[in-house]
């Protein structure tokens, strides 16, 4: 297998189209695709419970990483493989998200830089949490979703915005008033 084909692997079974021909395969695709963000949610809550001033990392990170792909998606350096293979986008996910270019993986992405916070504030544990990321990230390749190589450039936009993002720190003061809120909206003590 030469370099160009494993970049963008994809299996020969349509699985995508295996899933979506029953009624528990299209209600897999959908919690599989959105479990990762509700993850996602939990890990900020931990982060934030932990030390507020991770609140402005994370929301930096965010918008930067989403600003990126949005930007980077644009481009359409290539078709999502589920296109090529002539597959129709699973109802219940937005349609319009998935007709943008396959590059990068949002997903990962985010995956990348939440990695690079728990390593620096270990708040969940890192083996759980690469297998719930990469086994999610796997099964995006499988259906069609991604190619590897968009996987491996979210992996590394991830690290490239967590690099100056995780620096931040708002002053005490203003921390002080947004966790107020935060402890709150959480029914925190």
């Amino acid at each position: 297998m030469n370099r160009k084909s494993l970049f963008f692997w994809q299996p020969s079974v349509d699985y995508l189209r295996l899933l979506s021909s029953t009624k528990l395969g299209r209600l897999s695709l959908i919690i599989l695709n959105y479990a990762i963000w509700v993850f996602f949610f939990y890990l900020s809550f931990l982060l934030i419970r932990t030390n507020f001033s991770i609140f402005w990392q994370l929301f930096f990170a965010t918008i930067i990483a989403e600003t990126v792909e949005r930007l980077i998606k644009k481009k359409v350096f290539w078709r999502r493989p589920m296109f090529v293979r002539h597959d129709l986008t699973p109802t219940g996910l937005v349609d319009k998200w998935y007709r943008s270019g396959a590059f990068p993986s949002g997903h990962t992405i985010k995956a990348a830089f939440f990695l690079l916070f728990i390593l620096q504030y270990p708040v969940f544990s890192i083996p759980l949490f690469l297998a719930i990321c990469l086994s999610l990230l796997f099964f995006r390749i499988l259906v069609g979703f991604h190619y590897p190589i968009d996987v491996l450039g979210g992996a590394l936009i991830g690290l490239l915005i967590w690099i100056p993002v995780h620096l931040i720190n708002f002053s005490p003061s203003l921390n002080y008033y947004l966790q107020l809120i935060f402890n709150t909206l959480f029914f925190i003590k």
